[in-house]
């Protein structure tokens, strides 16, 4: 099956889904039998605040990051992956290389996590949640896989909205 019909399914899916945790799980399994993930966040981005929050996660995460943690966005790869348009893939550099780029990445680091995928999903003309996959293996991500990853947020961005008017 080509990314279209990938993209398809995964959109069909999530129409479905009543919960972050049901629209979570549906996007993990599908995504993790194409691309190497051993987490997975859909997170709610309030720009005013400038904040990230945990609305799902699926696998490994970081300790103290329960559901509806808060967190900043200043120097953080889901900023870089606003400022890029479109996404970001990273990964390629050494952890202390990651930490210099991204000074509060150490406590993901600590889980063993060394390529990452985000991104930034808008609707409605602004930035509202961001989709990030995350691999234990250095360089897990390819640009083909950010551009699938962009067709799924795109098809599942209209549903994170629903869901979040809901809380």
């Amino acid at each position: 099956m080509g990314t279209a019909g990938i993209v398809a399914r995964i959109g069909a899916g999530a129409s479905a889904a009543t919960s972050f945790e049901e629209l979570g799980k549906r996007v993990a399994e599908e995504l993790g039998g194409l691309v190497p993930l051993e987490r997975m966040n859909i997170g709610l981005i309030e720009l005013e605040d400038y904040i990230f929050i945990d609305a799902y996660v699926w696998g490994r995460n970081v300790p103290g990051r329960a559901l509806g943690h808060r967190r900043t966005l200043a120097d953080t790869v889901v900023e870089a992956g606003m400022k890029a348009g479109g996404g970001i893939v990273i990964g390629n550099a050494s952890p202390q290389g990651l930490l210099e780029r991204f000074p509060r990445l150490q406590s993901t680091l600590d889980t063993g996590i060394r390529s990452m995928l985000v991104v930034a999903l808008e609707a409605g003309g602004k930035t509202g949640a961001a989709l990030v996959l995350a691999s234990t293996r250095p360089s897990a991500y390819t640009n083909e896989d950010l551009e699938m990853v962009r067709g799924v947020g795109a098809a599942i961005v209209d549903r994170i909205q629903e869901l979040r008017a809901q809380i």
